[in-house]
């Protein structure tokens, strides 16, 4: 039977639920943030709102919290840092997006990231955001070789608390392992991951002046930044000593005060005589110890202390010829014993050594005498964070000095722990 068109049934319009925009009130938040604008970001942010921020150890729950948080952004980071979204979805109440973050224009180093934000149905406002932040630290493939070694742990953790009682295969090779000396030991290898995480965050990421003084690595002053590439220009005062004998062809040293450059160059001369330590340490001969080591001489202890987590977690390896055909030249890694290398890096640190002691204590009279070197060395302790990252490196270098000389001489008696110079001589010995 054919319907007329007046008995066609017709279709009732639901009636619309009020819009929300996850993208558009993700947006004005970032807009109040940049303008360091606290209440007017709330604005956005529903009472019961969950924020996860990856910098932190647990979630920020309820808008109270996420006001502290807001607040600290706010100042604890430059007045033109400003965060700036790349790219976004397009989900109604939730909205994805990639951003980095930007210091006068142009992308700061290390600082991009993902995020994930919902918003109440209802009322449009944010209940939901998980933030994912760039690291600084990009361990590349040596990521992989960390999660081989922490997945027994891990793995016997979980079993324990599921009362199994084990951890698989891994977790018991993992136990017999850690009951040998020449097995790894993933407690000391966590140990070390926890130290590492302690120095990053309080040397580089703490807000500024708590619990150290100065300011953190992402808010560094243009001021205190130039004095880290001046110093770095200085390295092993090659561009100074060549300026002081008129020779002038590879540029001219930047002006540093005599105290910071001493003791930047010190503590990097003592990380630079590591390296033959660690060419003899049987236990890092799978690791990648050169790589690692290199870039400790820019990061210093920010990279050492995860070498040594891994490190720890390293079973003991005999020598290979064929694994170690490339750097077959050196007895450091051949044999495990002091050679040239030894000797050439012992020389090479006492020489810059002595300079730096020359340097701290005597160059440039303009800096006054010892009591204003003093009392300037006293005052970069109270304000300057990567002086005080220095004076903790060399405290850290002091430790791994004696306990890899222990290790492999037992015959090095004190010059194990007298700080630097008798790493020096034992080298050279």
């Amino acid at each position: 039977m054919k319907l007329s068109r007046a008995a066609t049934p017709r279709r009732v319009a639901a009636t619309p639920r009020a819009a929300v925009d996850a993208e558009r009130t993700v947006r004005e938040m970032y807009e109040r943030i940049n303008a360091r604008d606290v209440d007017g970001a709330l604005a956005c942010v529903d009472e019961n709102v969950v924020y996860e921020d990856f910098n932190f150890p647990a979630p920020f729950r309820g808008k109270a919290a996420v006001k502290k948080l807001f607040e600290e952004s706010c100042e604890g980071i430059p007045d033109d840092l400003t965060f700036v979204i790349d790219a976004s979805t397009c989900g109604g109440d939730a909205v994805g997006l990639t951003w980095h973050v930007e210091l006068m224009g142009e992308a700061f180093p290390n600082a991009r990231g993902c995020s994930f934000y919902r918003v109440d149905e209802t009322n449009g406002k944010l209940v939901y955001a998980r933030d994912c932040v760039e690291s600084p630290l990009k361990p590349g493939e040596a990521s992989f070789g960390i999660i081989r070694l922490v997945a027994p742990l891990v793995k016997k953790q979980i079993a324990a608390k599921r009362g199994e009682g084990g951890g698989g295969d891994g977790a018991v090779e993992t136990a017999k392992s850690s009951s040998s000396d020449a097995g790894g030991n993933a407690l000391v290898s966590a140990a070390f991951w926890l130290a590492g995480a302690a120095y990053w965050y309080v040397l580089l990421l703490s807000p500024s002046d708590n619990p150290i003084p100065g300011d953190p690595a992402y808010a560094i002053k243009p001021e205190t930044l130039q004095e880290v590439i001046a110093e770095s220009t200085d390295f092993f005062f090659v561009l100074p000593v060549l300026n002081k004998f008129g020779i002038d062809a590879l540029g001219t040293a930047p002006a540093v005060h005599p105290v910071s450059l001493g003791v930047f160059n010190f503590a990097e001369a003592f990380i630079f005589m590591l390296l033959p330590l660690y060419f003899m340490d049987k236990r890092g001969r799978d690791l990648p110890t050169t790589k690692m080591w290199s870039i400790g001489m820019f990061l210093t202890n920010a990279v050492l202390l995860p070498y040594m987590a891994i490190r720890a977690a390293t079973p003991v390896r005999d020598w290979n010829p064929e694994s170690n055909a490339n750097v077959d030249g050196w007895r450091e890694t051949r044999l495990g014993e002091k050679g040239v290398m030894s000797k050439l890096f012992g020389g090479f640190g006492l020489a810059v050594g002595l300079l730096s002691v020359y340097w701290t204590l005597f160059e440039d009279p303009s800096a006054g005498g010892l009591s204003e070197r003093a009392a300037y060395f006293n005052n970069l302790m109270h304000t300057d964070r990567v002086s005080v990252a220095f004076v903790v490196d060399i405290a850290l270098v002091c430790c791994w000095q004696a306990y890899f000389m222990k290790s492999l001489d037992k015959d090095s008696g004190a010059l194990a722990y007298i700080p630097y110079w008798g790493l020096c001589i034992w080298l050279l010995m």
